[in-house]
């Protein structure tokens, strides 16, 4: 029987409809909650020095698992382990990164023996990078805008300039603000760049920025790329002023449809996702009132089960994920 384990934080939205698509495909599966690793979990990984196959079980309370028999592992939303308050800030940090690095390097080792990673640590981290990402695009052959990545504010001005005021600041990292528990306090949303905030670049010092030419929209396009399937959803936010610059900021607003990507378009996406080694992406673009595709950027563990709902069945979305996920050797990429 095939094995499917999810890394998953308790509630998970996205995870019970594909679990009943794996279910329904007749594999099992489990999902493993990573910040009970070690206090209510336990892992045994036994490597023998003339033998390449490895031996070893994840046990969660009554349920056993045989690592060597898992087909697939989906890094959905995984979370790290949180040391006892009454540790020390040294011994914390110690027990935190032996945890963590103990159960990640144990599963991902289990790529070396076929296991299908949805998609393996270091490549999700790699891919996370936008510097990277844009790099990345533009030698797929994908247009990006015209980006200035910096901390020096008399660079920031001079940018301003250069594009004649069309500037937007966007997040170089993941743009939310979390608290100690890892829960999301508010998001850091892409905002225009108005002149009166030329008076305040002396902040850019602060830390890096990203700072982009605003392109203008006829629509959005969010791609969705699972193994080797590729969908692609029209969001629609110009009629919405709060929706306009950042869709995030309007969801009620929004309008969506199915949209076909051209075939160049469709390769490029490919050929980007395959050399960060990825298995699963979600991918922004900007469609011009020309028709020109313009790359934003890439979440390699962003969410899409939202556009699913949208689109009422239109998407098969948890349906290519439990392929992908039950069936790697068909589906991955």
């Amino acid at each position: 029987m095939r094995n499917v384990l999810i890394l998953t934080k308790p509630y998970d939205p996205h995870t019970p409809p594909v679990v009943e698509e794996i279910q329904a495909r007749g594999a099992r599966v489990f999902r493993f909650h990573t910040a009970d690793f070690p206090e209510q979990s336990s892992l045994a990984m036994q490597y023998m020095p003339h033998s390449p196959a490895c031996t070893g079980t994840l046990s969660m309370g009554q349920c056993t698992i045989e690592l060597e028999g898992l087909t697939s592992i989906w890094r959905r939303r995984p979370q790290k382990y949180r040391a006892p308050h009454s540790s020390s800030p040294g011994e914390a940090t110690f027990i935190e990164e032996e945890a963590e690095k103990a159960l990640t390097g144990v599963l991902e080792s289990l790529a070396l023996q076929n296991t299908c990673w949805v998609s393996r640590t270091h490549s999700v981290r790699r891919a996370d990078l936008k510097a990277l990402q844009l790099a990345m695009a533009r030698d797929a052959g994908l247009r990006i805008p015209e980006t200035l990545i910096t901390n020096d504010p008399d660079a920031a001005r001079a940018f301003y300039e250069r594009c004649q005021g069309n500037v937007i600041l966007k997040a170089v990292s993941k743009g939310s603000l979390e608290d100690a528990q890892g829960q999301i306090e508010r998001f850091i949303y892409t905002s225009q760049v108005q002149r009166e905030h030329l008076a305040q670049f002396q902040r850019v010092r602060a830390t890096g920025h990203m700072f982009q030419e605003h392109i203008p929209k006829r629509i959005e396009v969010r791609v969705v790329v699972i193994g080797r399937q590729v969908f692609a959803a029209e969001i629609h936010s110009q009629h919405s002023t709060r929706a306009r610059v950042d869709f995030r900021r309007g969801y009620d607003d929004l309008r969506y449809d199915v949209h076909r990507l051209p075939d160049d378009i469709r390769t490029n996406v490919l050929e980007m996702v395959r050399r960060f080694e990825l298995q699963y992406s979600s991918i922004d673009f900007i469609v011009t009132p020309a028709g020109e595709y313009v790359f934003l950027d890439l979440n390699p563990n962003g969410q899409y089960y939202w556009l699913q709902l949208r689109l009422a069945g239109r998407f098969r979305l948890k349906e290519a994920m439990a392929d992908l996920l039950v069936f790697p050797e068909d589906y991955r990429l």
